[in-house]
């Protein structure tokens, strides 16, 4: 397969080469033609002055003699019937009756009659121009006959001269075609060097060129291209960090999970099995032990339901079913369902008597319910509920969160090293964000290391205080 460069001398040479052969074709026949034309055009000058000579000739073979030695022409008289009446060059009685020669008959149809033919008497083409006219009643042809090849010799020095120039001028434009295509080649290679800089991931490209628009517009798109290639590798190297990112946390995501089902599947199969060695077992110790596999079993259907959920919601395939409730008073049943599990603990809700807010109720009571279970599973005082500028706080006075942890906190899955911050799997607070935007809110978390947290929302629009 050729190179560029090579296609585009084959080009230039092959043009060059047509452009040759079909200039000297054009100008061999048109100079030839005009040549041959002015001939006729000049014999047919000197048929028109001899026709007005002949009445006044007394010896025709003489006067065929001068024409001869004055213009160098052959001079023939023809009667209508085609006998030759005298010729300059050969004996007019050995010479073939004329009536059918090509001049004779053009001439009886037109003023003037024009042949070139090769002659074998003399071994020479020559052009022969024919004129009919009368003289008295007798029908007369003059013809004048031009040896070709002679009139043909300036015509052939000409174009030979033509041709020369021609050549001449293939040889500089070849040469101006040798120098172009290496320019080109010069180009393309880099070009091609830039481009395998990019195959081996060094964007870092210096393509520059001068030498034509087309060009000067292919530096630039590699220019682009590179700096596309070289946004897109850092993306793919931001991605698959995240990626990494993401695969650690669902491993720790997965052991949170391995550890957080252990713990009440084992108390299940424990009690079970305790149940099943002594089915005598006293009738109150039955109970107990029911209940706790109950409220064991409670306890992962509840953490299977808050992944799906969670799951839901990040694929937008939830809706919020709103209606108007008082948040007040739901506050205060949860925490009275919260003070009744955790009968050790103080939560002091301080809220107005009613609280009206329009929004989706069950998704409000997870919120609230996740921001009390919380703040009890990480402090050990006092947990407060209060209004404060339209926001509800949830308050505590446990362990805290570090500043650079407080917007992490929030996301899918993550859990802290400082202090186990698991999160019930790091779900509860992701929950809680999820359900807060789709009531186009958000949840703001104030907290100090080993000083507490202050949790909190807007309240939803529309909402009244009594």
């Amino acid at each position: 397969m050729l190179m560029l460069h090579q296609h585009f001398t084959r080009a230039l040479l092959t043009l060059f080469l047509s452009t040759l052969i079909l200039s000297g074709l054009v100008s061999y026949f048109t100079i030839k033609s005009d040549n041959i034309e002015r001939y006729e055009h000049e014999l047919e000058s000197h048929i028109k002055i001899i026709k007005y000579q002949l009445p006044n000739i007394q010896n025709l073979e003489e006067f065929a003699r001068v024409v001869k030695e004055n213009t160098n022409m052959r001079f023939t008289l023809i009667t209508q019937e085609g006998n030759v009446l005298v010729d300059s060059d050969k004996e007019h009685e050995k010479m073939d009756n004329h009536a059918h020669r090509e001049e004779i008959i053009k001439a009886q149809k037109n003023e003037f009659g024009h042949s070139i033919r090769y002659s074998d008497s003399i071994k020479s083409n020559f052009l022969y121009v024919a004129h009919h006219f009368k003289q008295g009643d007798e029908t007369l042809f003059i013809r004048l006959a031009s040896n070709i090849d002679t009139v043909m010799h300036s015509f052939y020095e000409l174009w030979i001269k033509l041709t020369i120039v021609f050549l001449l001028s293939i040889m500089v434009g070849l040469y101006g075609a040798y120098i172009l295509s290496q320019k080109i080649r010069r180009e393309i290679d880099k070009i091609v060097e830039n481009l395998q800089q990019i195959a081996d991931k060094d964007y870092k490209i210096s393509l520059s060129s001068h030498f034509s628009l087309e060009f000067l517009e292919i530096a630039n798109y590699l220019k682009k291209l590179a700096a596309k290639l070289e946004k897109r590798a850092k993306q793919k190297r931001k991605y698959t960090a995240k990626i990494k990112l993401i695969s650690q946390q669902r491993s720790d995501v997965i052991s949170a999970i391995s550890h957080e089902f252990k713990n009440p599947i084992a108390s299940i199969m424990g009690y079970a099995q305790t149940l099943l060695d002594d089915p005598n077992a006293n009738a109150q110790i039955k109970e107990r032990f029911l209940g706790k596999i109950v409220q064991n079993g409670q306890k992962i259907s509840n953490m299977i339901d808050r992944l799906a959920l969670t799951t839901k919601f990040e694929n937008g395939d939830f809706t919020t079913q709103n209606s108007t409730f008082d948040i007040a008073k739901l506050s205060q049943e949860l925490a009275q369902s919260f003070r009744e599990k955790h009968p050790n603990r103080t939560i002091i809700c301080e809220l107005p008597t009613t609280l009206s807010v329009t929004a989706d109720r069950t998704m409000m009571e997870i919120v609230i319910s996740n921001l009390i279970d919380n703040a009890l599973k990480y402090s050990e005082d006092a947990i407060t509920i209060v209004l404060e500028n339209e926001s509800l706080h949830v308050k505590d006075s446990g362990v805290g969160i570090k500043t650079e942890e407080i917007e992490k906190v929030t996301q899918k899955f993550y859990r802290s090293n400082s202090h186990s911050w698991d999160n019930s799997m790091g779900l509860g607070l992701a929950l809680v964000n999820y359900i807060l935007r789709l009531h186009n809110t958000n949840l703001d978390i104030q907290s100090s290391l080993g000083v507490g947290s202050d949790f909190s929302f807007k309240l939803p629009a529309n909402n009244t205080v009594l």
